[in-house]
């Protein structure tokens, strides 16, 4: 049972992996070992991890689909985004929406590029097709799972544009995304997508995951092993880098397909509910496919309402935010309506 895996299950109805992931049992034993092993080695356990980089990145890889080479442990997305994107020519013409994740923004404005943003809206789609045609943008920057509205950008759609637009450089934040859908980065139209992975990937702080394309590295005319040396300019989070890649196994051994038939089948019946009693925007049920986060609408002392009742949630915009994971349940949701109702 999920209650056994995850403690915090027991004491909450826990609706708030995009906000924080809870930590398994497992990993937690995991931790408390890899950290005896520094107190009884202290050298040998930092060479030990320089040893097992290597190792760590193939299991990414092999997970999310995409070459070992190709395949970087990052502190967290906000460092790794800025990493690759720092070797991108200069006064490029970056496309993002408003309303975006503030890092994903921050990390392009911050540098010398040409921002342009469109207005965050329903559907997305349209107006980014509309935008691309004027054929100045260069960089398509976004959030795959947008975390103030769950909206799930279409997979189909960016593969279409990429195929229509060949040279424009897809930048894909992963950190609602990665952990909670399947994914395969080689097939996929993106050249750059981090993630941090104490959310969705259940991994603990200090490590996220990036993966670059080779279209990347002919854009930079650099190969991967430059990339490489800048993240691992300095030491590095061992306890965090470990966890990442004992998360990753621990979805491998519990079959990962299984569970994120568990959660799409848990998604589509919240947004049905949440649809049926107008709790959500229409256009979330509208969308072919949404994520499993949800933004709740209700009277403004909602969230303390829930809290109080023990459901793990956050305010965002003028709603709640809720999320499922492979671990929430069908009494989960009934309880987040029966609270709300009542």
């Amino acid at each position: 049972m999920s209650t056994e895996i995850f403690p915090l299950l027991t004491k909450s109805t826990y609706l708030n992996t995009a906000y924080v992931g809870p930590m398994s049992k497992s990993l937690s034993v995991f931790r408390r070992k890899h950290e005896a092993d520094y107190v009884q080695n202290g050298g040998e356990y930092k060479i030990n991890a320089y040893k097992a980089i290597e190792e760590t990145h193939e299991t990414l890889a092999n997970f999310f689909g995409s070459s070992p080479d190709n395949t970087f442990v990052v502190p967290n997305f906000s460092i790794g985004i800025r990493t690759a994107i720092s070797l991108l020519p200069k006064k490029l013409n970056i496309l993002m929406m408003t309303e975006e994740y503030p890092s994903l923004v921050k990390a392009f404005e911050e540098r010398d590029f040409h921002v342009h943003k469109i207005k965050m809206q329903p559907f997305i789609e349209q107006a980014i097709e509309k935008r691309l045609a004027l054929g100045d943008i260069d960089v398509l920057a976004l959030s795959i799972v947008q975390f103030a509205s769950g909206l799930l950008i279409d997979m189909k759609f960016l593969k279409k544009i990429k195929n229509q637009y060949p040279n424009l450089i897809l930048v894909g934040d992963g950190t609602q995304f990665l952990g909670g859908h399947n994914f395969n980065f080689d097939s996929s139209p993106f050249d750059i997508v981090a993630a941090s992975g104490y959310k969705w990937l259940l991994a603990g702080f200090g490590n996220g995951v990036m993966m670059i394309s080779e279209a990347y590295l002919n854009i930079i005319q650099k190969k991967s092993i430059a990339l490489f040396n800048l993240i691992f300019n300095g030491h590095f989070n061992i306890l965090a880098t470990a966890s990442l890649k004992f998360a990753i196994e621990a979805f491998e051994n519990n079959n990962f397909g299984l569970l994120m038939k568990k959660k799409e089948d848990l998604t589509q019946y919240a947004r049905k509910l949440l649809n049926e009693y107008n709790l959500i925007d229409s256009w979330v049920s509208q969308r072919v496919q949404h994520s499993s986060i949800f933004i709740i609408k209700g009277e403004k002392d909602l969230h303390k309402k829930l809290i109080k009742n023990n459901i793990r949630c956050v305010p965002r915009g003028e709603g709640v935010r809720v999320s499922f994971h492979y671990y929430n349940t069908n009494n989960d949701l009934d309880r987040l309506l029966n609270v709300i109702k009542n």
